[in-house]
């Protein structure tokens, strides 16, 4: 006879289990949905991120564009300003800035006449000043001339300063006035003072060639360099500039 297989008992459900296993779907549900807001949150700051970056671009290629655009804007201003562009279609050809009447061939060569001329006067004075100088302290010193000495180094060396200037013609003007006033100081404290300027049985009068060198200073002055000269070209350039702005 065959043993009898064993009854199988079916068991119920726990009921105490049930608590556990509902702890344990909402703990899984708990961590999945704080793994996915944490995806979500790292997501949105990678595209907040990624669009910073994107406009932190954006704007450093605006900036370098409009660098660029002024850079290239300001080279054909200087181009243009300097004649070395060609005049496109849709550019005016303009024509070159009028000079004044005094830097034309006549006027220019009689402003660079007189220049030279004064030049030669005020450099031949001052080379003689400067080359005996105990001369010149002992004329000044007669004439109740307080510091002498330092007065004639002075003197000598502004009229070389004098004559190389109107010799290159940079800063006439100046020069002319300068002139001038050495010319016109040099009457009142030394020629003329207390005295009559006519002598008895001398031709002229004392200091004529002081206002000689008074009045062509005074006239260089108004009148300024003229063509020939270095003002001339730095004047016409600034005519130029403005007329092409």
């Amino acid at each position: 006879m065959s043993n009898p297989e064993p009854t199988k008992v079916i068991e119920e459900d726990d009921p105490a289990n049930e608590p556990t296993v509902n702890i344990s779907i909402a703990e899984a549900q708990k961590r999945a949905q704080a793994a996915a807001d944490a995806m979500a949150q790292r997501d949105t700051a990678a595209k907040q991120q990624a669009e910073a970056d994107r406009q932190a671009a954006q704007a450093e290629a605006d900036r370098k564009a409009e660098e660029t655009r002024v850079r290239n804007q300001e080279r054909e201003a200087r181009a243009k300003a300097l004649g070395t562009v060609p005049v496109s279609e849709d550019d005016v050809a303009l024509p070159p800035p009028e000079r004044h009447v005094n830097d034309k061939f006549i006027g220019s060569f009689g402003l660079a006449l007189i220049r030279l001329v004064l030049a030669a006067l005020l450099g031949v004075r001052g080379v003689q000043v400067l080359w005996n100088i105990p001369a010149t302290t002992a004329w000044l010193t007669d004439r109740s001339i307080p510091y002498a000495t330092p007065i004639a180094w002075a003197l000598g060396a502004l009229l070389l300063i004098i004559t190389v200037l109107l010799i290159i013609g940079f800063g006439v003007r100046l020069a002319g006035l300068l002139t001038a006033a050495l010319a016109i100081a040099m009457l009142v404290f030394v020629q003329w003072g207390y005295a009559s300027p006519f002598v008895a049985g001398q031709a002229g009068f004392t200091g004529d060639w002081d206002v000689m060198v008074a009045g062509v200073g005074l006239a260089v002055f108004c009148l300024g360099s003229g063509g020939w000269a270095v003002d001339a070209a730095m004047r016409f350039n600034r005519a130029k500039r403005k007329q092409y702005q």
